[in-house]
């Protein structure tokens, strides 16, 4: 499922209110709404995204008792030029959300280390080097093609399996 561009949906809106806002006088009363119509256009982004957030958590805490997600450097990636969709999408707030409404059903979300997900086979645990173009996972050794999203999703399921039992071995 893809996440829906909130904020890419609405900058001519909040483009027209900041510059409404930016030929404003400071500390007229004129500015003062226009900066109150700015935050009601901001917050209205914010809770349509916190709102999807929230329904896509619930339904997958619907169907799945255990959900594994990849321990991502949130912060290290919004330094690159994929910045604005990862802020968009809010990554680290839909991990929070998933994580406490987990919590709070009694149910578990894994964090898995993302090293090697999209480059380890799926089948046989052969490391086959692509670059980040190459949307296709050939495997040499076991002659498997697959979706690389789909290769990586399977590792990830298999390593967040690996975990549990881990966790359930020690506790």
């Amino acid at each position: 499922m893809v996440a829906p561009k909130f904020l890419r949906q609405a900058e001519r809106k909040l483009k027209s209110a900041q510059r409404r806002v930016s030929r404003r006088k400071k500390g007229s009363n004129r500015r003062r709404k226009a900066i109150k119509k700015l935050r009601k256009q901001h917050k209205k982004v914010c809770d349509t995204r916190k709102d999807f957030h929230f329904k896509t958590a619930n339904n997958l805490l619907k169907k799945y008792d255990v959900v594994a997600v990849e321990k991502l450097n949130i912060k290290g990636l919004t330094q690159t030029w994929l910045s604005k969709s990862i802020n968009d999408a809010a990554w680290g707030q839909f991990i929070t959300i998933l994580i406490n409404k987990a919590e709070n059903a009694g149910l578990k979300v894994i964090a898995i280390n993302p090293r090697g997900t999209s480059q380890k086979c799926s089948s046989c645990g052969t490391k086959v080097k692509k670059p980040l173009s190459e949307r296709i996972h050939n495997c040499p050794n076991c002659k498997i093609s697959l979706c690389r999203d789909l290769n990586a999703s399977i590792n990830i399921k298999n390593r967040g399996t690996h975990d549990l039992k881990a966790q359930l071995m020690s506790s």
